[in-house]
């Protein structure tokens, strides 16, 4: 790892983006934003732990739920902490909530053995490094 890793402030998906609203170093809150009318349809939390992003919650809104916002916040989150340099990203599925796994689970994480806090499930994804400078520049 290369110095301290820290989150973007803004990040684009297809549908959302992300704007960083609440900056508690070393936690971050993101408003989940639409793209096509600018509604804030939820929130993201999150925290750097070592070489990990840590996805400490994404909500939702209850009637925006089912429109893919979710999952794309998801998406285009790791392929912004993985272009800073993360190599994991990590979430939590709570234990009385069984969507939520399935949900990481179509995201591209995958559960991890043992215990999670308040008896839910620790998720990761290996992240792929952005490639070198030279690569970059010769690409």
């Amino acid at each position: 790892m290369r110095g301290l890793l820290s989150f973007p402030s803004e990040v684009h998906g297809e549908r959302v983006r992300l704007v960083a609203y609440e900056v508690a170093r070393p936690e971050v809150g993101y408003a989940v934003v639409r793209q096509h009318d600018g509604r804030r349809v939820g929130t993201l939390r999150a925290a750097p732990e070592g070489d990990a992003a840590v996805i400490l919650s994404l909500c939702i809104d209850v009637s925006d739920r089912g429109y893919g916002c979710g999952s794309d916040a998801a998406f285009a989150f790791s392929s912004a902490v993985a272009d800073a340099g993360f190599t994991r990203l990590r979430a939590w599925a709570p234990g009385e909530l069984g969507l939520a796994v399935y949900f990481w689970i179509r995201c591209g994480l995958r559960p991890l053995f043992g215990p999670g806090p308040d008896e839910g499930i620790w998720f990761e994804r290996v992240l792929q490094a952005p490639p070198p400078q030279s690569a970059r520049r010769a690409g």
